[in-house]
């Protein structure tokens, strides 16, 4: 009834609400070299072995295009199927990740991961609701868009109810 995605689905039968802006950000075991980097240049990450979701998406492929652009190697060494047995095997030491902040603030704030900034690297994405236009929304699924626009007028900042179409 309803969906998440994190990319515009440019289809004129859906209706799409950004509901949290999101970006991908680098990390790295507290214990890596770069973890004392306060920014760090995208051929520094050429040598790295990066974790990557098994599943391809646009913003792996504006990676890989942004790692050809400044000729730059990039090591997608190991693929996993979830982002928790990413973040997992990144804060053990072997190796290191993009991932969407949301998925990562807590670990980032239990120190377990940290975050270097790539001056290259800013790759924003927002987070939409996406249901049919034609559907004839259930009472839950109203209210849980209720409560996504009311949290979104409540916090702010990163959150947002932004009808795109």
């Amino acid at each position: 009834e309803l969906g998440v995605l994190t990319y515009d689905p440019q289809e004129s039968q859906l209706h799409s609400v950004v509901v949290y802006l999101d970006e991908l950000i680098f990390v790295v075991p507290p214990s890596h070299p770069l973890a004392g980097e306060r920014q760090v240049s995208i051929r520094q990450l050429g040598a790295e072995s990066f974790v990557a979701h098994i599943v391809s998406s646009p913003y792996r492929e504006k990676v890989i295009q942004t790692f050809k652009r400044h000729k730059t190697p990039l090591h997608m060494d190991i693929e996993l199927p979830t982002l928790q047995a990413i973040k997992r095997f990144v804060a053990m030491g072997n190796g290191v990740a993009l991932l969407p902040e949301i998925s990562v603030e807590n670990e980032l704030a239990r120190g377990e991961l940290v975050r270097i900034p790539v001056r290259e690297l800013q790759l924003h994405r927002k987070l939409r609701l996406v249901y049919r236009k034609s559907a004839s929304l259930s009472h839950a699924a109203r209210a849980f868009l209720k409560v996504a626009e009311a949290i979104a007028s409540e916090r702010q900042g990163r959150y947002r109810f932004q009808r795109e179409h």
